[in-house]
């Protein structure tokens, strides 16, 4: 059932004015377009039909705007589409089958053979994977820069460089880049500018409104938050950018499950409160840690005492549940040791999700431009839902932090 254009308007006027704990209650929902339903269906398919020819041409044209074949997206990830588009402030939203997989399809779009493309030397392993493995086979040449050294970056532009890619914080080690200096710089040039921001998500970081072009969500990690969902978002902030991008994607044959969807939907209607919850346990261990005379260093860039608090401070409007620290522990197996006594923490990939999590990192075996030498073990640990006093006694008892 159509809602009518003044229904519309309206939508589009109150989602304006409400603040952005609310919009995540609002969007991608239109509960009387739906027979009254209250959260949007599920929709499967492969196969759409139409009544005649006239409407099957109708249908070509208008592709990426109303079910035409599910590859394309069916209502249930139209509704996700859009109710990210209207939290990220952005044009529209293109869902896909994981985070990486929105990454992948974001730099192929705009990277040709002979193209020159600059990545976070900090970002995220598997984008650094793709680019060195697959965009260079293709003939794109793949630079990396300092994120903390903006003179650095510039130095490295040329006139073939499309792209600029940014992850801040790093989910790693947790440099936090100077963004709208990246974008003044880019934008000089005609430079996109991308960034993953499955960190703090919309809710504490807006990068269209700070004038990024494409924002890059792993909605696998927070926006689903329950560690059961492989889905990636992208946002971009214009027409042009949004066609470029979702012809490839359809081109690669690539589209998320209306399951994921519609969990990744019912994920935003609790995303503030969760984050919250993850923002405020992380922070008391996070302090905790820094005040342990075990502990040499503590990466969370909402502490004062961070390296790039500043910068957090200029950008974030909160922080979220990942984090890394440094343990004064040299040895290896002395810490794989305290890590397998565990109750709480568990050892696995990703994060995001409901449950606390730990994995001992070693980002020097990653790095082309940043040198790093952390003297003791680096472990990154995501804080979850628990109780954040049992996650203290947890870690604490564990690592023997007295």
């Amino acid at each position: 059932m159509a809602p009518g254009l003044n229904g519309e308007l309206k939508r589009i006027a109150l989602m304006k004015k409400i603040k952005k704990d609310t919009k995540l209650t609002l969007a991608g929902r239109e509960p009387f377009d739906n027979y009254g339903i209250v959260n949007p269906p599920i929709y499967r398919t492969s196969t759409v039909l139409f009544k005649n020819t006239k409407e099957l041409g109708k249908a070509i044209k208008n592709r990426f705007n109303q079910s035409y074949y599910g590859r394309y997206g069916t209502p249930t990830t139209f509704a996700l589409e859009k109710g990210i588009s209207q939290i990220e402030n952005g044009y529209r939203t293109i869902a896909t089958s994981s985070g990486m997989s929105s990454i992948s399809i974001s730099l192929l779009a705009f990277l040709s053979k002979g193209d020159h493309c600059l990545i976070s030397d900090c970002t995220y392993y598997p984008t650094k994977k793709f680019a060195i493995e697959i965009l260079s086979k293709f003939g794109v040449n793949i630079d990396f820069y300092d994120p903390n050294d903006l003179n650095g970056l510039k130095k490295k532009i040329n006139t073939k460089t499309k792209v600029i890619f940014m992850e801040s914080p790093a989910s790693l080690t947790f440099e936090i880049e100077d963004i709208s200096e990246i974008i003044k710089i880019a934008k000089k040039r005609k430079i996109i500018t991308m960034i993953d921001n499955s960190w703090a998500t919309p809710l504490y970081f807006s990068p269209i409104n700070v004038g990024i072009d494409v924002s890059i969500l792993a909605a696998t990690k927070y926006i689903s938050g329950h560690a059961d969902t492989m889905l990636g978002l992208i946002t971009v902030k214009n027409e042009k950018l949004f066609l470029k991008i979702k012809e490839t994607a359809v081109n690669f044959g690539d589209c998320p499950g209306p399951q994921e969807c519609y969990l990744s939907l019912r994920g935003l209607r609790t995303l503030s409160t969760r984050l919250e919850r993850h923002r405020s346990s992380a922070l008391k261990i996070a302090r905790l840690l820094n005040n342990n005379d075990k502990v040499l260093n503590v990466l969370h860039p909402a502490l004062p005492k961070n390296k790039n608090y500043k910068l957090w401070n200029k950008y974030f409007t909160g922080s979220t549940g990942l984090f890394s620290f440094v343990l004064e522990e040299k040895s290896k197996n002395k810490v794989y040791k305290m890590i397998d006594k565990l109750k709480l923490f568990k050892l696995g990939f990703s994060w995001g999700g409901y449950e606390s999590l730990i994995l001992p990192v070693f980002p020097k075996n990653e790095r082309k431009i940043v040198k790093i030498n952390y003297r003791g073990i680096l472990l990154r640990i995501h804080v979850g839902l628990e109780n954040v006093d049992d996650l203290k006694d947890d870690l604490f008892n564990s690592f023997n932090l007295k």
